[in-house]
């Protein structure tokens, strides 16, 4: 068994056994008795410390959060508008323009898709503020 120091008072080790019943006695009577920890240590030791300046984050000066899913609406008109000028100009009558005309439609659905979803996903997030502020008042 280890030796008891001042340091180990009171503490018993997971590895070590109790050869007899008057140490195991003496274990719990250990555990009984209410150890004082020097002032200063542990996991609260010390008062917390008041913010600083520095910790307080600042005010962001213009409008920092986009509006959600711009940037992927902005690139989805883009593609819309140019996939519209190539479905003006391509021959219905010919079997390649006919092909190409299919698969134009088929990019302006997914597009259209795309944009449906983003603007479901605004309508979502709206709705959770809203749901936020009937909360709070």
């Amino acid at each position: 068994m280890d030796p008891i120091s001042s340091t180990t008072a009171g503490v018993v080790s997971p590895k070590t056994t109790p050869a007899s019943a008057e140490p195991a006695a003496a274990a719990v009577q250990a555990k009984d008795v209410k150890t004082t920890a020097a002032p200063g240590t542990g996991p609260f030791a010390g008062a917390p410390a008041a913010a600083s300046a520095s910790d307080i984050p600042e005010v962001p000066t213009s409008a920092q959060d986009k509006a959600i899913g711009q940037d992927v609406l902005d690139r989805a008109f883009d593609t819309l508008e140019k996939l519209e000028k190539e479905f003006k100009s391509i021959d219905p009558t010919t079997p390649e323009g006919s092909k190409r005309m299919m698969e134009i439609n088929r990019q302006l659905n997914r597009v259209d898709e795309m944009i449906r979803m983003v603007n479901e996903m605004r309508r979502s997030r709206h709705e959770a503020n809203m749901a936020v502020i009937d909360n709070i008042a």
